[in-house]
């Protein structure tokens, strides 16, 4: 070994043409990523994935059939908890149920199509008013007036051991 040619400190013998330190770093480095992506990756699913989870449909009780009058629009409360993300939040609302002359029932949603406000029944006038933008709905839920282009949200619903249950998405 020339002595005129100066000597790694770290690395005795080795000439410092050849760059061990960016090697070495660039190997830490692609280290480095193959663990943060290892570990990373179900850590963010964990932490993220609640967050991002799509609202998931129950089964609601509404309670007996029998009470529905036939030829009426009858308002519908619910109260319930619900998980949303990490929280256990209570969840309260209503839906309107049509129970016909013939006994078939239709259960709408309180929401309006046009900007999720909630409808209310006009007994007087047979229809659905949104008292946000005057949207109109006919008793069947079609919009006959205002900017709501879409029908009422009709919900799925069964008679089950005489009770009404309805199929709401949370």
């Amino acid at each position: 070994m020339d002595h005129d040619e100066p000597v790694h400190p770290l690395r005795p013998g080795k000439h410092p043409a050849v760059n061990t330190d960016r090697r070495d770093f660039l190997e830490a480095a692609a280290l480095s990523g193959v663990v943060v992506l290892i570990t990373g990756i179900p850590l963010a699913s964990y932490v993220i994935a609640p967050a991002l989870k799509k609202g998931i449909g129950r089964w609601i009780d509404f309670g007996t059939a029998e009470n529905l009058t036939p030829g009426t629009v009858a308002m519908l409360t619910y109260d319930f908890m619900a998980k949303d993300g990490w929280l256990v939040l209570p969840q309260r609302g209503f839906v309107w149920a049509k129970m016909e002359s013939d006994r078939r029932l239709t259960v709408f949603s309180s929401t309006c199509t046009h900007l999720a406000c909630s409808v209310v029944w006009r007994e007087a006038e047979r229809i659905f008013e949104c008292p946000c933008h005057s949207g109109i709905f006919d008793a069947d839920g079609r919009p006959i007036s205002g900017p709501p282009q879409r029908p009422l949200d009709v919900l799925k619903h069964k008679i089950e051991d005489g009770k009404l249950m309805v199929f709401l998405t949370v």
